[in-house]
C-alpha cells in the first residue's frame, strides 16, 4: 500500500476534522466471507490510489455488518480516516477495543494518540502515548515519542516533554536538531537550554535558538523578558500580549496600548496589521474615534472588510476622517455587497477632483452590480459629461457601457464607445482591451477588412499589451475570411513558432493544418543530489509527525538553496514532484528553463505535473471526462496544493466552494458533510469531476464548461446571448472578465498539452 506524500500527512494533522461518525452501529450478520474479501481488497486499492475518503465509504458496509467488525477492518477503516482528517471517526472506531495493544505491534495506539490530539483532548492522547507497547518497532517507537512529547506540552508537563523531546532527538537523529529546539522551549534551566542547543549543528535549526529562548522565558513565567526577546525577533504583537499580560499597571497598558496602535497605523506586514487590531479589540474595547479610523485604514487594505466598514462608520459618527477614508469606506461596502449603501458613500466624495471622479464612476459601478442598470447607465453618463479629461475616470466609464451594450445585443453602441476610448484616452490600460472588443465586433458585423486593420494596429500600437497575441491570432482570421490567406498565414505562422505554451499557439498550428505542439520526448532521469535527497526526507518526516511548521522551512530552503544548474534545478524540482509539492515543482523547473534546460517532455513534466495521477484517473473516468481537462483544471485553480483557498472562499484541489460542495454532497449521498472535506484531495476529486460532469451535460463546448465553472451558470447564461458566441472561439474572447478569459484560454490549451505529455485518452462515448 503507497502511502500519502508527507505534506499530505501533515494536512491530514492540520485541518480541523469532520464531526460525525460515517459507520452506523453494527446489526446482525449478512455479508458472506467472499463478499467481505471483496470489500477489504476494494479499500485497500482505494487507499493505494490516494482515495481515503471513498476507502472510509466502501468499508462501512463491512463495519455495518457485526460478525465482520473484526481487529483488521476497525485498523483498516481507522488508517481511512485518518489520511483524510476524520479524527473523530479514527476514536469512534478505536478507543475502548481490547485487543489495541495485540494486533499489528500497537499500531492503533499512535492513531489513538494522534486523533486526541487533533481533538484537544490531550490527556486521552497522553494516555494513548503512553499505552503504546514498549515492544513497539523502532519507526513506530519514534512516533509514539514525538506524539508523547506533544501531548506532555499541551498539558504544561514542561520538564517531562523536555526529557522525551530529547529522547525523540536520540531516536530519531535526522532532524535531532528541531527535537532538541522543541526540547529547550519547554526547558527552565538556562545551562540545560545551552547544552541542547550545543548539540544543534543545523543552520536552519541553529536560526530558531532566538525563538526557542523566548518561548522558554514565556515557559517560565519571565513574560517581561519574554516579551524584550520576541520584540528582538520582529514578532511585535506577541511582545506586546505578553507585556499587557505582565503587568495591569495603567501607565504600562497605555504605553502598549499606543505601540499596539502605532503598529496597526504602521502596517508592515497584512499578518501583523491583522493580529494588532484583533489585540486592540480583546484588550482596550472599546476604542477611540481616533483609534478606529486607524484600524479602518488597516482592516481596509488587508482584507478585513467586515471590520473596516465598522471602524470607518465609528470614526465618521465622531466626524473624523478625510475624503479618501470615505472612498475607502464606500469600496468596502462594495465588496460586501452592500451596493446601494456603497452609491451613497460615492456620491458624498465631492473633493479633490480626480478622488471625485473615481468616486462617481466606482458610484456608478455599485449601481450596475446591484441590478440597477438604468440608473448606473445614466451615472456613467454623468461620469463623462463631468469629468472629461480625467483618462482613468472617463475611460472607465465608456468602457463600463461598452460591455453593458454588448450584453444588450448592442454590439453598433458598443463598438463606439470602444472606439472613443482608442481616439480619446490612448494612455488608458482600458484602450488595448477597447482596441480588441472593436475590431472583434467589426469581425462579427462583417467588415472583415475594417477588423483586420484594426487588430494589426493594436498589435502595431500597444506592442507590451496582453492583447497583441490575441490580436495577431485575429487579424489573421480576418485576413482569412477577407480571402487573403497568404497574410492570415503569416500571422498565424508568427504566433506558430512562439511561446508553445499559449493558448493563441494552439490556435494557429490548427489554422495552418500543422500537428499540435508536443516536447521532443525524454526520459525521467536526473542527477543525483545526495544532500537534497536528504533534506527531502527530513522534511517529510517533519510533516509526517505533524511538524508542519518546521517541514515548510526544510522545503523553503531547498528552494532558496538551489543553484544554477539547470540540471540540478530539474533534480530539485523532480524531488518536490514526487513529494507533492507541484507548485514548488512548477517554480523550479521554470528557472531551470531560463537556464537553458532542454524544452523536452522532462521538462514539461516537470511544468505541468500531475499528482494523485491514480485518483485523478479514476474519477475522470467515472465521470467521463477527459483526464487531460481535469489535469489542467487543477493546474489553474490550485497548483495541485490541496489546502489552496481562494479569497471567496473556494477549497481545494479543484476549488469548490463550500456551499456548492454541500449540495454535490448530498447528491451523491455522503453519509456526513462538512466543508473541511473539501481539503481532503479525493473529496475534491470527486465533488469538482462530478460537477464538471454536471456542466458538460449542460452546455456543449468545453469554453462553456470552464467559464461556468469559474464564473457560474448564471454569467454564462448571460454571455452567450452575445453575437457571434456559437463560435467557442469567440466566446471565448467575448467573456468581459479578464480572469475567466485567461482561465477558460489556460486551460484549454494546457488540456493538449497534458494529452501529449501523459497520452491520455478521450473517454469513449
Amino acid at each position: 500500500m503507497l502511502p500519502l506524500p508527507p505534506v499530505w500527512v501533515a494536512l491530514a494533522l492540520t485541518i480541523a476534522p469532520v464531526r460525525a461518525p460515517i459507520v452506523a452501529p453494527p446489526s446482525p450478520g449478512t455479508i458472506s466471507a467472499a463478499r467481505a474479501d471483496s470489500i477489504l481488497a476494494d479499500v485497500a486499492v482505494a487507499l493505494e490510489h490516494h482515495r481515503p475518503w471513498q476507502a472510509s465509504r466502501i468499508i462501512a458496509e463491512l463495519l455495518a455488518d457485526s460478525a465482520r467488525r473484526t481487529p483488521d477492518a476497525l485498523l483498516l477503516a481507522a488508517t481511512a480516516a485518518s489520511r483524510w482528517g476524520g479524527w473523530p471517526e479514527v476514536t469512534h472506531l478505536l478507543e475502548g477495543q481490547p485487543w489495541l495493544d495485540s494486533v499489528h505491534g500497537g499500531r492503533a495506539r499512535p492513531l489513538l494518540a494522534r486523533a486526541a490530539l487533533q481533538q484537544g483532548d490531550d490527556s486521552s492522547a497522553l494516555a494513548h502515548a503512553l499505552a503504546t507497547p514498549a515492544s513497539a518497532i523502532d519507526s513506530v517507537d519514534g512516533e509514539r515519542l514525538v506524539l508523547l512529547a506533544t501531548a506532555l506540552d499541551r498539558l504544561h508537563a514542561r520538564d517531562s516533554a523536555a526529557a522525551v523531546y530529547a529522547r525523540a532527538a536520540e531516536r530519531l537523529p535526522t532532524i535531532g536538531g528541531w527535537l532538541r529546539i522543541r526540547a529547550a522551549a519547554v526547558t527552565d534551566d538556562s545551562v540545560a537550554r545551552a547544552e541542547l542547543y550545543a548539540r544543534v549543528s543545523d543552520p536552519l535549526a541553529r536560526e530558531r535558538i532566538g525563538w526557542s529562548e523566548a518561548a522558554a522565558h514565556a515557559g517560565t513565567g519571565d513574560l517581561v523578558g519574554a516579551s524584550a526577546r520576541y520584540a528582538a525577533l520582529g514578532a511585535r504583537v506577541t511582545a506586546l500580549r505578553l507585556r499587557l499580560a505582565a503587568s495591569p499597571d495603567s501607565a504600562w497598558r497605555a504605553g502598549a496600548r499606543r505601540d499596539l496602535v502605532a503598529l496597526v497605523a504602521a502596517r508592515r506586514s497584512p499578518g501583523e496589521a491583522r493580529d494588532a487590531i484583533a489585540l486592540l479589540d480583546s484588550a482596550f474595547t472599546p476604542l477611540t474615534p481616533l483609534e478606529e479610523l486607524v484600524v479602518a485604514r488597516a482592516a481596509a487594505t488587508t482584507g478585513g472588510h467586515t471590520r473596516a466598514v465598522a471602524a470607518f462608520e465609528r470614526s465618521f459618527a465622531a466626524d473624523s476622517g478625510t475624503a479618501e477614508d470615505r472612498f475607502a469606506f464606500a469600496t468596502e461596502l462594495t465588496r460586501l455587497g452592500r451596493y446601494p449603501e456603497a452609491w451613497r458613500q460615492f456620491a458624498r466624495v465631492r473633493a479633490p477632483r480626480a478622488l471625485a471622479a473615481s468616486a462617481a464612476y466606482q458610484g456608478a459601478r455599485a449601481l450596475v452590480r446591484g441590478g440597477e442598470l438604468e440608473k448606473g447607465k445614466l451615472a456613467l453618463g454623468r461620469v463623462l459629461r463631468l469629468y472629461p479629461r480625467d483618462t482613468t475616470a472617463a475611460s472607465s466609464a465608456l468602457f463600463l457601457l461598452g460591455d453593458l451594450a454588448t450584453d444588450e445585443r448592442g454590439d453598433a453602441m458598443a463598438r463606439g464607445y470602444y472606439r472613443r476610448i482608442v481616439s480619446r484616452y490612448p494612455g488608458s490600460h482600458f484602450a488595448p482591451t477597447a482596441a480588441f472588443r472593436a475590431a472583434m465586433i467589426a469581425l462579427l458585423a462583417g467588415d472583415v477588412t475594417v477588423a483586420a486593420g484594426e487588430f494589426d494596429e493594436l498589435a502595431r500600437r500597444f506592442p507590451r499589451s496582453d492583447e497583441v497575441t490575441a490580436a495577431s491570432y485575429w487579424a489573421g482570421r480576418a485576413w482569412d475570411v477577407a480571402g487573403d490567406s497568404a497574410a492570415a498565414s503569416e500571422r498565424w505562422g508568427r504566433l506558430a513558432g512562439g511561446d508553445p505554451g499559449s493558448y493563441y499557439t494552439g490556435l494557429a498550428l490548427g489554422r495552418l493544418g500543422r500537428p499540435d505542439w508536443v516536447p521532443p520526448a525524454a526520459g525521467d532521469s536526473f542527477v543525483a543530489i545526495p544532500a537534497a535527497d536528504s533534506a527531502m526526507a527530513r522534511a517529510g518526516l517533519l510533516a509526517g509527525l505533524g511538524f508542519a511548521t518546521e517541514s515548510r522551512w526544510e522545503y523553503d530552503r531547498l528552494v532558496r538553496q538551489s543553484d544554477s544548474s539547470s540540471e540540478r534545478l530539474l533534480a530539485l524540482a523532480q524531488a518536490f514532484r514526487q513529494d507533492g509539492l507541484a507548485s514548488q515543482a512548477i517554480q523550479l523547473a521554470r528557472r531551470a528553463l531560463a537556464q537553458g534546460a532542454p524544452a523536452d517532455a522532462r521538462t514539461y513534466r516537470l511544468l505541468y505535473p500531475v499528482i494523485l495521477e491514480d485518483a485523478l484517473l479514476a474519477e475522470a473516468r467515472e465521470h467521463g471526462l477527459d483526464a487531460g481537462l481535469v489535469a489542467a483544471l487543477i493546474r489553474q485553480e490550485s497548483m495541485f496544493n490541496p489546502v489552496a483557498t481562494s479569497p471567496v472562499g473556494a477549497r481545494g484541489l479543484m476549488q469548490v466552494m463550500p456551499e456548492l460542495g454541500g449540495r454535490l454532497a448530498q447528491s451523491l449521498a455522503y453519509p456526513v458533510w462538512d466543508p473541511v472535506l473539501l481539503y481532503q484531495p479525493d473529496v475534491s476529486l470527486q465533488l469538482g469531476a462530478y460537477h464538471l460532469q454536471e456542466l458538460a451535460g449542460r452546455y456543449d463546448q468545453p469554453a462553456h464548461v470552464l467559464a461556468a465553472y469559474n464564473a457560474g451558470a448564471s454569467r454564462v447564461e448571460r454571455w452567450s446571448q452575445r453575437i457571434g458566441v456559437d463560435d467557442p472561439e469567440v466566446f471565448t474572447d467575448r467573456i468581459p472578465f479578464a480572469e475567466t478569459r485567461g482561465y477558460v484560454r489556460a486551460i484549454q490549451r494546457n488540456q493538449q498539452i497534458y494529452r501529449g505529455l501523459y497520452a491520455w485518452a478521450a473517454p469513449q462515448p
